[in-house]
């Protein structure tokens, strides 16, 4: 699950929504002034990454993926998810992407109880100028948020070359990301 999947489990406060993010960017913080709910979506944020990584329901996706994408594989179920929820977004939400992404801009922006660290400040920044949430409903916001990723890693990887690959196995798999969707929905 990327940045969009995760917001989308989460309660849409300032505190949730910035837990739900903070586990890819920092560790997490000591800090008794933070609220209960940043902590709860921070853990929440980790156990929507284990079941994504393991769970038996994503394992067809997976087995189509780690011939091509090897290591990276589990990165680019996560952009697919988020792909796939955002192409399919009225059947997960009320609410229009639009507003949703826009809600959830403003919302983790709006945290205060401390500040941000600093890839995190510079992702949201970009996030929001490019309105990446409402991107990734078409395929070439798959494919440049592939490309983001890619940049991010430190080492060689085929994400970008490959990103042709992860578009067609969306489709081929939309049963099982349904279906893995459907699944963390009722988990949590």
């Amino acid at each position: 699950m990327n940045f969009l999947g995760h917001c989308f489990f989460s309660d849409p406060t300032p505190e949730a929504l910035n837990g739900s993010l903070w586990p890819d960017f920092a560790r997490r913080p000591e800090d008794p002034d933070l609220p209960e709910a940043f902590y709860q979506h921070f853990d929440r944020h980790q156990q929507i990454d284990r079941l994504t990584d393991h769970h038996p329901l994503l394992e067809p996706v997976r087995e189509t993926l780690r011939p091509v994408f090897r290591k990276t594989a589990p990165v680019v179920v996560d952009m697919m998810l988020d792909h796939h929820l955002a192409r399919h977004w009225s059947s997960f939400h009320s609410l229009s992407l639009a507003a949703f992404a826009d809600r959830s801009y403003r919302q983790l922006q709006a945290f205060s109880a401390r500040p941000h660290p600093e890839k995190m400040a510079k992702t949201l920044y970009w996030m929001q100028t490019h309105d990446w949430f409402v991107s990734y409903r078409q395929e070439s916001g798959l494919r440049q948020a592939l490309q983001g990723m890619s940049r991010r890693l430190k080492f060689d990887n085929p994400m970008v070359a490959n990103a042709d690959q992860a578009v067609t196995a969306c489709h081929q798999h939309r049963d099982e990301l349904n279906a893995f969707l459907a699944f963390l929905s009722e988990e949590l």
